[in-house]
């Protein structure tokens, strides 16, 4: 049956239009513009514990109602935009699709590059530097921005997902809160802190998975402080979706899957080729977005269009050889038909090359989305495609495949956020089946091995190194052992201001300038020969005293013996050819006690 591509039939340019009239002020507002009125709230005075009890119900319910909000408006647009193209032809498909991507790209391009940069991307990688450089602070910008450009690019169609922004959404608004409240400082930082999760817990129905979620990713301690009031906050979340929406699984597996010993066998590939998939699938997208980001003349009004237009490709081919739009959006309803078992294995092989390349596209060209729905299709798709191929010789039976895949794609999400509790856990929870968990578990042990030999960082991690960002200096040291192993370039002090041994007049401005006791004193040509004071050489008296020289990447462990040692408590850093590039003190140390004792008290 044809359909026409009349207006009449299909009003699709009316959503978009409506947007574009509700946010035309947006586009002409100012930095001034604040979702909350520009007064503070005060809680009444009660004890500290109350306090935080209190501020905490609030931050939970709050992320929480966030989350469902951007959870609805995707679903609303995705619904509207795409509900009949996804049942129709593949003419009206191509045509449309393309209309429809391409105003998601150049709305969300444009807000993103005039209005709030930072809000492109996943988002958690920006929460993880606000909570730890920022005390948690977070912009009104960044917050209404990457709610209205997330909802339109992955409502749009392109292959993103909703939770990593949601998990920067809802810790972004209980920041805003938190500070009309009189959260600030360390108080900032819980207010971040359980917005995530609250998010994260609504997002995807996983409470105790936001938890290990934020405790290992945001955080990067377990054993935080925040434990309990991010549990707190986790738990007020869901119990808001579960008045809200109720408490069904995300995904839906059949009840009657059972394992058996050929299933656990296979557990091995399918985690090994899932991890595999999601390693190349992050040195793809990250590589490719280094390399956009560093040479690229494409605007950066224009690159969410160009990840856009690759989506379109790939999912005009996927649906015009499948009939399946599962590489649009988040594709929640082609993934729980894979677990159900009902397609094909020429549509699984189809669906995971396509959304590989249009979630690697869209993520690379600046696109507003996460990657833990797209991680989890991929997972998915390839532990399903693995195990049946592999099961047929090895005797499995056809109602195990769905499991695999579930092992698939924990070990996907795994391997790229390198969270083992969180993937074991956030996939247990959406699905609530218990039988998951051993499986679950070999899987997650599979990919951590495979992610950690072959990649040096996680996903986020990898983000924010790549951005230029320096996270060691702003985290608290939780233990002395972790104090030894820090790199000493994260409390050294840059540059090193080094005297020149032959030339007066610069020796003497460097002296005036910067008065410091000691200097790293240089030859002509700049290479590190000793240490001088500033009495000595203030003076005239030309005093050189040996220098005790490090490498920029040695450990506080490796040069605690040299410190003491030291001719005047002063370590020079240099480079490979000795030049100086900073100086490690006793006061640089003292720095690192005052951290570790910072992490004591919060």
């Amino acid at each position: 049956m044809s359909e026409s591509l009349e207006s009449s039939d299909f009003d699709f340019f009316q959503p978009f239009a409506r947007i574009v009239a509700a946010l035309s002020c947006f586009f002409q507002s100012t930095t001034s513009f604040d979702i909350f009125p520009r007064v503070n709230f005060r809680l009444p005075v009660m004890p500290r514990m109350a306090r935080q009890i209190t501020l905490t119900v609030i931050f939970g319910a709050a992320g929480s109602v966030v989350a469902i909000g951007f959870g609805d408006a995707i679903h609303w647009l995705q619904h509207t935009l795409w509900g009949r193209l996804e049942t129709g032809s593949v003419t009206n498909f191509a045509v449309w699709g393309f209309v429809i991507l391409s105003l998601a790209g150049l709305i969300s391009g444009a807000m993103l590059a005039w209005l709030a940069p930072d809000a492109a991307g996943s988002g958690i990688p920006q929460l993880k530097v606000a909570y730890w450089r920022d005390m948690g602070r977070v912009r009104t910008r960044a917050v209404w921005v990457k709610f209205l450009a997330g909802a339109v690019s992955i409502g749009g169609g392109m292959s993103l997902g909703r939770e990593g922004p949601t998990v920067q959404l809802a810790g972004g608004i209980c920041s805003l809160l938190g500070r009309k409240l009189g959260a600030i400082n360390l108080e900032g930082r819980a207010a971040t802190a359980c917005g995530a999760a609250a998010g994260l817990a609504a997002a995807f129905n996983t409470p105790i998975a936001a938890v290990t979620f934020v405790l290992e990713e945001i955080l990067d301690n377990l054993n935080s402080r925040l434990v309990g009031r991010i549990l707190l906050a986790s738990f007020v979340s869901v119990f808001v979706l579960y008045l809200a929406r109720g408490e069904d699984p995300v995904l839906v597996l059949p009840k009657s899957l059972s394992f058996d010993w050929h299933a656990y066998l296979l557990v091995i590939p399918a985690a090994a080729v899932s991890a595999l998939v999601g390693v190349a699938f992050q040195k793809a997208s990250l590589g490719w977005r280094q390399k956009i980001r560093s040479g690229t003349r494409v605007p950066q009004v224009l690159r969410p269009l160009i990840g856009a237009m690759a989506t379109w490709v790939a999912a005009t081919a996927v649906f015009a050889g499948t009939g399946h739009a599962g590489v649009i959006g988040m594709g929640y309803a082609d993934l729980n038909a894979c677990l159900a078992g009902t397609l094909s294995l020429a549509a699984v092989a189809a669906l995971l090359f396509g959304k590989w390349i249009a979630t690697t596209a869209s993520y690379a060209w600046g696109g507003c989305g996460g990657i833990f729905a797209p991680t989890l299709f991929l997972g998915a798709f390839t532990g399903y495609l693995v195990s049946a191929i592999l099961g047929a010789p090895a005797g499995l039976p056809a109602d195990a495949l769905p499991l695999l895949a579930v092992t698939g794609m924990s070990a996907c999400l795994g391997a790229v956020v390198r969270a083992p509790a969180t993937s074991i856990l956030i996939v247990f929870e959406m699905t609530h089946d218990f039988a998951l968990v051993p499986p679950l578990m070999l899987g997650a042990l599979i990919s951590q091995f495979i992610s950690r030999r072959l990649c040096a960082e996680n996903f986020y991690a990898q983000v924010i190194k790549s951005d230029g960002i320096e996270l060691e200096t702003h985290r608290p040291i939780e233990t002395f052992s972790d104090w030894k192993t820090r790199k000493i370039a994260a409390f050294a002090t840059f540059p090193a201001h080094a005297l020149p041994i032959e030339n007066d007049e610069i020796r003497k401005d460097i002296i005036s300038t910067n008065p410091h006791t000691a200097y790293p004193m240089v030859d002509a040509n700049g290479i590190t020969v000793g240490v001088g004071t500033q009495s000595d050489w203030g003076s005239g008296s030309g005093m050189i005293h040996p220098a005790k020289k490090v490498q920029i990447g040695v450990t506080l462990g490796e040069v605690e013996r040299c410190l003491v040692d030291a001719p005047l408590g002063l370590l020079v850093v240099v480079d490979p050819k000795g030049h100086p590039l900073g100086v490690f003190t006793l006061h640089d140390l003292l720095r690192c006690q005052l951290s570790l004792m910072e992490s004591e008290a919060e």
